[in-house]
């Protein structure tokens, strides 16, 4: 007859261990499913804390406009320096093309202290053989020339729009609150008549794991917003005279720092449709904005 099998019996030291073994696994996954990817409401909340103590972003925004006359459009990537609750500094460039009866194209870098604009030009042309030769002869007065900005100069105002657009009141805004101004602000976005969340699914965009949000929002809680915010911070627009309204938003927030990566809309205005894309990145890194050392006024230049 065959011989029994033995009987093999672990030792109690090693059943021991395998045990802890056992346990330490369990508690991993109990920890995992605990305190692993938290839920797309709660990211949706912590972000509107964490970008309403923004002391520095970098923006890069591209927007298409479409009207009667044209449309055409304007991108541009500046680092806003916010640390401070009464001057705006930012640094960048921007790109402006416009169709349409006198089509044109103009590009350059921008920088903002406080209240002060300049622009140095680096391109300005038409595309139109009958303003090509008068643009040509522009630029060649105005190209690589720090221009203070005025709202009455004909080309250095256009840059105007690149900082224009940085210092308007987003749905899901952006700024740099004490915490007394942002736990007002909190209260306001947190109502539940500022957001509804139309679809929110989990993906991967610039290398890191996101929410991303299509939103609807109250566009009368967001003015209460916009109030509030600009009445902290005066360089922010309320935006009480802009007729534009933004109908379809969808956002993109990291999951891991609760910061808005991305934002793309689609919108109306009194002159058309807009269609866009925000960009965020270099939370809170310091650079320097100074102002330019020498700079001329263009009327002076086009003289």
């Amino acid at each position: 007859m065959p011989s029994k099998a033995k009987k093999f019996n672990f030792d109690k030291k090693t059943k021991t261990v395998i045990a802890a073994a056992v346990g330490v696994l369990i508690l991993i996954i109990f920890l995992v499913m605990a305190f692993g990817t938290p839920s797309s409401d709660v990211v949706f909340k912590d972000m509107n804390d964490k970008m309403l103590q923004v002391k520095s972003v970098t923006i890069d925004q591209t927007s298409e406009l479409t009207m009667a006359s044209g449309g055409g459009e304007i991108s541009s990537k500046m680092y806003l320096d916010m640390n401070s609750s009464k001057d705006l500094n930012g640094t960048g460039d921007f790109t402006m093309s416009m169709k349409g009866s006198q089509p044109f194209s103009i590009s350059g870098d921008v920088v903002k202290v406080g209240d002060n604009e300049y622009v140095k030009i680096s391109d300005l042309s038409s595309s139109s053989s009958a303003l090509s030769a008068n643009f040509a002869s522009i630029e060649a007065k105005l190209s690589d020339e720090w221009i203070k900005i005025r709202s009455k100069d004909s080309f250095a105002s256009l840059a105007s729009s690149a900082i224009d657009f940085v210092q308007s009141i987003l749905p899901t805004p952006y700024a740099n609150l004490n915490d007394t101004q942002r736990k007002d602000v909190l209260t306001l976005l947190q109502d539940k008549s500022m957001y509804t969340i139309d679809e929110v699914a989990k993906v991967d965009t610039a290398g890191v794991s996101a929410y991303k949000y299509s939103l609807t929002y109250s566009k009368e809680q967001y003015k209460k917003v916009a109030k509030a915010i600009s009445g902290y911070i005066p360089y922010f627009d309320s935006g009480d005279d802009s007729d534009s309204e933004i109908k379809s938003l969808t956002v993109w927030v990291n999951i891991s720092t609760r910061q808005i990566i991305k934002i793309a809309y689609e919108g109306t205005s009194s002159d058309g449709s807009m269609e866009g894309t925000i960009s965020f990145s270099g939370y809170n890194e310091s650079k320097s904005v100074e102002k330019p050392g020498d700079y001329s006024i263009e009327s002076e230049l086009l003289e």
